[in-house]
C-alpha cells in the first residue's frame, strides 16, 4: 500500500500536478487584504459621562468602590456620590434605566451614616436603598456629627435627582 501511494505521488509530480515542476515562472500575488467594515457607534447616552471626562470623577469612583461591599458588585454611581445597588446578574442597560427611574421617584427625609471602612469619608444610607458617599472635604470637620453628614448626603442625593449624571456603572469582572 505504501508503495502504491509512493508511485501515485511520483506520477502526479511528473505529469505536472505540482507548481514547482512547471518551468514557466508565475507572478507572485499578495494575499488579498481583508475588508474591514467599521460600523458607526451609537451616539453616547447624554446622562452617562463620556470616557474622557471620567478623570474628574476618578477619586469618587475609587472611594465608592472601596465603600461598597464586594458581595454587591452591581451598582450605579451618580456625579454627586449617590449610588444605587442592584442584584447580581443585572445587565448594565437595566441598571442604567432602573437607577435613573428609581432616583427620579425617590423621596426621603432621613438617612443613617456610617464610616466608610477603607476611605476618608462616610456613607449615608436611606431606608429606601439609596446611598451617598460623603467625602471628608464635604464635611465641616472630621468631627462632624451624624446629623450633619446625613444632611450632606441627602443634599447630594437631591442634587443628583435634579441633574442625574451617571459617572460609573459597576459590574463584576
Amino acid at each position: 500500500m505504501r508503495f502504491t501511494l509512493f508511485l501515485l505521488a511520483s506520477c502526479f509530480l511528473l505529469i505536472g500536478g505540482c507548481e514547482s515542476t512547471k518551468s514557466t515562472p508565475k507572478e507572485t500575488t499578495k494575499p488579498a487584504t481583508p475588508v474591514v467594515v467599521i460600523e458607526a457607534e451609537p451616539e453616547p447616552l447624554k446622562e452617562v459621562v463620556e470616557d474622557e471626562n471620567v478623570d474628574v470623577y476618578k477619586n469618587l469612583i475609587f472611594n465608592t468602590k472601596l465603600g461598597v461591599s464586594p458581595k454587591r458588585p452591581n451598582w450605579v454611581l451618580f456625579s454627586n456620590g449617590t449610588y444605587i445597588i442592584f442584584p447580581t446578574g443585572t445587565s448594565k442597560e437595566d441598571m442604567r434605566k432602573s437607577a435613573l427611574g428609581f432616583l427620579q421617584r425617590f423621596t426621603s427625609e432621613s438617612a443613617s451614616v456610617r464610616k466608610s471602612p477603607l476611605t476618608k469619608g462616610w456613607i449615608a444610607s436611606t431606608p429606601k436603598g439609596v446611598y451617598n458617599y460623603v467625602a471628608l472635604n464635604q464635611a465641616s470637620s472630621r468631627l462632624a456629627t451624624d446629623q450633619e453628614l446625613a444632611t450632606i448626603g441627602l443634599q447630594n442625593i437631591k442634587k443628583d435627582k435634579a441633574d442625574p449624571i451617571i459617572v460609573h456603572i459597576n459590574t463584576p469582572k
